[in-house]
């Protein structure tokens, strides 16, 4: 056994710094916490300042061991070198207890590594320190709170919903944004209103009609009609205005934890969960050979701090100045400040630990997905100290040359603009992404020059609602309200996923019908559960605990008394049948032909008898969309729900095996028949053409406007949501096993 023990959290980052710290080392993970609270009680003690009562995680008995007698037979120095955040700082304190280290022994030291470098690794066993009780307290107390209000909460859904359920304090003020959206938008009554571009002879910039503010018109109907008349009858338009001016852009702040899972998911589409675990991969520690083995690629992912250590800003100077010339390095050193009200600000952004690596560099030793975020990582961290980007900015207005549409867009001071920017000056640019649009020059034209309308197009639309959430997003929105903390972003929303309060779809985050009557319970009878102002302040008090200046019994002694006294009172109060049933419907059950009622489980709408002899429940299905056919009302076919969606059944039905398909409204262009919706190998759900294999029309979301019917009849949907073409492929012919052996003999 090697003189001194280092233990971290994972395998992964263990490899890496066994690496660097050399044979008197020996490196072992936790693999996450130890020891938590039990999962069949509430593991508090109440009357005892809300004490934890701590049982070992199933499954962790072994590593327990192994590292109690790792522990016993080292001979030097124990460094606890958890991740740098509160739970971190929590499973270094879970060691030192289960060991039974003594506060002010020697043996035990904690070590921080902020990034998985050779030197960072040495100064920070160089530099170690006591385990910081008040972070541990904040984390235990975050523990403790989550566990007093979810744990009684999700009973109550369990008694007066359905079994199963479960609420929490933060992701139920998650839930409540996903829900309000949804809401919004199932409200939401379309407007129709009108938009106009100009087109001019030998310009191929389009001019859109704006007003005065620079502003795109969108004129309610009969202001576009009257406008419409007026501009038919003028064909030419006069140059009222060309203005040019230089603009500057100046790079953003390197990422922090939210801004990364942002960028990620608008420029990749990873999800906040996805982006979390490759980042995490690239902190702990990558085969890089160039650089002689393992080595972590970026710094500690979990941070909202937007700040870069002195030895960092240099590096990525020196950088630049080498690798794109020193006009390119920005004069003086660019810091950035925190927007956000409730950051912690406990470690630097997230930025590469080697800039001297750029992604081309590494590539080969990176995943595809490693890649990208490590480029993305890479490109912001080296913007920050390069030039502003110089652009010429032009802007062109015309007007109609005469008559009452010239006297009306005077009135309305509504003119046509087109905006170009040419770029002087590429500065931090010159790192942009691949495939960034360009933006066409404008004419040259000056004030007062007419000029010829090839055309006006007039397009008549309906306004649309704000779209449903996806990661990104929401993100922003929970740290804008201070809705949990970098490090929980991921965890919520997966929490969200797991618990089928909301899905995922093309990444959109929809909420199911379950999590928006969980969601509208929470609203009604606990009030502060799904606060956004109230989850922010507990927040700031968790903050208060990790900085002394609060305790924990202090906070929790403000909340607790009084939500435990509304949990007993609902209990004696709220009646099941009035959260679950919707009302009686029209619908008749096909047993007793007593009128059913609208209910709501955990999968949805469903109907169910009231009749307590009868009890039978059919599945609630939207039937605008669907075509019903002859047969079902002649043979008196009945709806089913099964693994493979929803199908048209015999009443006798499983006994009598008779079925057929849900067949949607909507015909096959090819053929005429209805289509119907499918799914594929992989489970991925499609439109097809109900007169399969005779006609195989394939409808898909994925295809391009103005695809031919017979180009999509070719193709099929396979792997992530692409529809590819089919190739036919001859197989190799196998080789006898006489050959194959004889090859592996020589």
């Amino acid at each position: 056994m090697a003189k001194n023990l280092v233990i971290v959290e994972s395998p992964a980052k263990a490899k890496t710094i066994q690496g660097y710290l050399g044979k008197d080392f020996s490196v072992i993970a936790t693999v996450g916490h130890l020891i938590d609270l039990p999962t069949n009680k509430i593991g508090v003690d109440i009357e005892n300042n809300y004490e934890m009562i701590y049982t070992n995680i199933k499954g962790k008995d072994k590593i327990i061991s192994d590292i109690k007698k790792a522990v016993k037979a080292t001979t030097g120095t124990v460094y606890l070198a958890q991740d740098p955040d509160r739970e971190g700082e929590s499973i270094a304190w879970q060691v030192e207890q289960i060991c039974q280290f003594s506060k002010k022994s020697e043996k035990v030291r904690r070590a921080v590594f902020h990034e998985i470098t050779k030197d960072a690794i040495k100064a920070a066993i160089n530099k170690t320190r006591d385990v910081d009780e008040d972070l541990v307290e904040a984390q235990q107390s975050r523990r403790v709170l989550d566990r007093l209000v979810g744990y009684p909460l999700s009973q109550l859904l369990w008694k007066k919903i359905q079994f199963g359920l479960s609420a929490g304090r933060v992701q139920s003020a998650a839930l409540r944004l996903v829900v309000e959206r949804e809401e919004e938008i199932r409200a939401f009554i379309p407007a129709p209103y009108t938009t106009f571009v100009a087109k001019y002879r030998g310009i191929d910039v389009t001019f859109t009609l704006v007003d005065a503010k620079g502003s795109m018109v969108k004129a309610a109907p009969d202001e576009g009609d009257t406008f419409k008349k007026f501009l038919d009858k003028v064909n030419k338009h006069e140059v009222i205005e060309h203005k040019t001016k230089t603009v500057t852009s100046s790079p953003p702040p390197p990422l922090v934890t939210s801004t990364m899972q942002q960028a990620a998911n608008q420029t990749f589409g990873f999800t906040a969960k996805m982006t979390m675990k490759i980042a995490q991969e690239l902190y702990q520690g990558v085969d890089v050979k160039d650089k002689g083995g393992r080595i972590g690629l970026i710094s500690y992912m979990r941070t909202d701090s937007v700040s870069m250590s002195e030895q960092a800003l240099v590096a990525i100077r020196k950088l630049i100045e080498s690798r794109y010339g020193k006009q390119f390095v920005n004069e003086t050193v660019r810091r950035y400040k925190t927007k956000s009200r409730v950051a912690q600000e406990a470690h630097e952004a997230i930025r590469p630990t080697h800039v001297e690596l750029a992604p081309d560099q590494v590539k080969q030793f990176l995943t595809p997905q490693q890649y990208k975020l490590y480029s993305l990582i890479w490109r912001r961290a080296v913007a920050t100290q390069m030039k502003p980007q110089v652009l010429e900015e032009e802007n062109v207005r015309t007007i109609p040359m005469s008559g009452e549409a010239r006297t009306m867009s005077e009135k309305l001071k509504w003119s046509f603009e087109a905006v170009s920017q040419k770029e002087v000056f590429a500065g931090y640019r010159l790192l942009k992404q691949v495939g960034e649009k360009e933006i066409k020059p404008l004419p040259e034209v000056k004030k007062g020059d007419v000029l010829d309308v090839a055309e006006v197009i007039t397009e008549n639309l309906l306004t649309v609602p704000r779209s449903r959430y996806t990661d990104a997003p929401l993100v922003k929105e929970m740290e804008k309200l201070g809705i949990g903390r970098p490090s929980t972003y991921a965890t919520i929303i997966g929490t969200l996923i797991t618990r089928n309060y909301i899905t995922r779809e093309m990444k959109l985050l929809t909420p199911t019908e379950i999590g928006m009557l969980v969601c509208n319970f929470l609203k009604k009878h606990f009030t502060k559960i799904v606060d956004y102002a109230f989850t922010a302040e507990m927040e700031k008090e968790l903050d208060n605990i990790a900085n002394s200046k609060s305790t924990k019994k202090k906070m929790i002694d403000t909340f607790y008394p009084e939500f435990a006294k509304d949990i007993e009172e609902k209990n004696k109060t709220i009646v099941k049948e009035e959260l679950t049933s919707l009302g009686e419907t029209d619908k008749e059950c096909r047993k007793c032909k007593t009128k059913m009622h609208l209910k709501i489980g955990p999968w949805g709408k469903y109907y169910a008898c009231p009749n307590e002899e009868c009890k039978n429940k059919e599945p609630f299905i939207d039937m605008t969309k669907y075509y019903v056919p002859e047969e079902v009302d002649k043979e008196g076919y009945i709806l089913k729900k099964g693994r493979f969606g929803i199908f048209w059944a015999h009443p006798d039905y499983p006994e009598v095996k008779k079925t057929m398909p849900v067949l949607l409204k909507e015909v096959c262009p090819d053929c005429g028949a209805h289509l119907v919706e499918r799914r594929g190998k992989t489970g991925r759900p499609f439109v097809g053409c109900s007169a399969y294999p005779n006609c195989k029309y394939i409808k898909s979301r994925y295809f391009k406007k103005g695809a031919k019917s017979s180009d999509r009849a070719k193709t099929s949907i396979k792997g992530k949501g692409k529809a590819t073409t089919k190739k036919t492929t001859k197989k190799a012919p196998k080789k006898s096993a006489s050959k194959t052996k004889a090859k592996r003999t020589k």
